[in-house]
């Protein structure tokens, strides 16, 4: 204690990745192993231990990872998943700002869509035509 201020000991809960990796080690399973057997990129578990979740879209995605991961190697999931909302996991955009997105399906039609009309009124416009060409002759 220096000039009269208190000292205090702040305790912080480790981060998820910090957690995951420990069970990791203490089971000697080496990263390319757990992103086998969770069918996973071994990238996402370097991630995931580096507490790095700007990989995934959002931080949604991100607790699913991190959930799988607990899952595999048997950690508490209520502490990891204590730890995991401590965190603030943001992707560099606003995630106040609300996104609506239609499904993929409709995005792409536009474009699809006249050219089915075209083609179906072209091929009624010839059926039409062939069968009063042949009616009339």
């Amino acid at each position: 204690m220096s000039d009269g201020a208190s000292e205090q000991l702040v305790l912080v809960a480790p981060s998820p990745g910090v957690l995951l990796k420990a069970a990791r080690e203490a089971r000697n399973l080496p990263e390319r192993e757990v992103a086998e057997r969770l069918n996973w990129l071994p990238r996402y578990v370097q991630t995931i231990e580096a507490d790095d979740y700007t990989v995934w879209r959002s931080a949604t995605f991100a607790r699913g990872y991190v959930k799988a991961y607990g899952r595999l190697l048997g950690v508490d999931e209520t502490k990891l998943m204590q730890s995991f909302d401590g965190l603030t996991v943001t992707n560099g955009h606003d995630s106040t700002r609300r996104v609506t997105t239609q499904p993929l399906q409709l995005q792409r039609t536009g474009g699809g869509m006249v050219i089915g009309v075209v083609a179906l009124g072209l091929l009624a416009a010839g059926l039409w035509w062939w069968q009063s060409g042949f009616a009339g002759g």
